[in-house]
């Protein structure tokens, strides 16, 4: 995947998503190490960092989902 603006050069994007309000949002971890995830949220022209988890689901539900299980 191509470089995103404000993701660190360190950092691999597993998951672009994108919700139905048109928000664009990237999971990504350390490029070698999977222990923790990150999720960014794209505002404008740059991905600004939301939050870090051990588990990307839970990055999705608390900031995407609204804290909502499905």
């Amino acid at each position: 995947m191509a470089e995103v603006k404000g993701i660190p050069k360190t950092e691999r994007i597993w998951v672009k998503r994108t919700t139905l309000k048109g928000e664009v949002f990237y999971t990504t971890s350390k490029e070698n190490d999977r222990s923790y995830y990150f999720l960014y949220k794209m505002e404008g022209d740059k991905a600004v960092k939301l939050g870090k988890s051990k588990s990307p689901v839970e990055l999705e539900r608390k900031y995407i989902d609204g804290g909502k299980d499905d």
